[in-house]
């Protein structure tokens, strides 16, 4: 009995991993129109939209509809850290997008509408030297009497 459950996870395992080696990859193309059409395609892409790093890393993903992208949405540096996660919709960013530096701190927050970008927050760290408490104020001016 051992040994049919040992086969049967080993089977497993290597057509998993066959099935990522021989994934089908669905090459997109961005027109004039601003839509996402399958290459040599007259009518807009509908489904996953999934782009990889030339280093095999995943760079991309999220849906498509009617060739636009819509909503959540990831990018990744190609080192596999997160890079941008938002929403599209209806083929522009919207709401809350957040980026990430390359060690997977955030980095930046803005909030979008329309594809417009509304409000920008920086997230830089601190330093000591930089703070507003570490700043000495500047002296004040004294009049002299006459």
């Amino acid at each position: 009995m051992k040994w049919i459950a040992i086969i049967a996870v080993c089977l497993a395992v290597l057509l998993y991993g066959l099935n990522a080696l021989n994934r089908a990859e669905v090459r997109l193309e961005k027109r004039e129109d601003g839509l996402y059409y399958k290459s040599g395609a007259e009518t807009a892409f509908t489904g996953v939209g999934l782009v990889y790093h030339s280093n095999g890393q995943k760079e991309q993903q999220g849906k498509i509809e009617a060739g636009k992208q819509t909503g959540p949405w990831k990018i990744w540096h190609p080192n596999g850290q997160l890079h941008w996660e938002g929403r599209y919709k209806d083929g522009k960013r919207d709401g809350v997008w957040t980026r990430y530096n390359e060690t997977g701190a955030k980095a930046k927050e803005s909030t979008w509408e329309e594809g417009i970008e509304q409000i920008i927050f920086e997230l830089k760290p601190a330093k000591p030297a930089e703070s507003p408490a570490a700043t000495p104020a500047p002296p004040a001016e004294q009049k002299q009497n006459e």
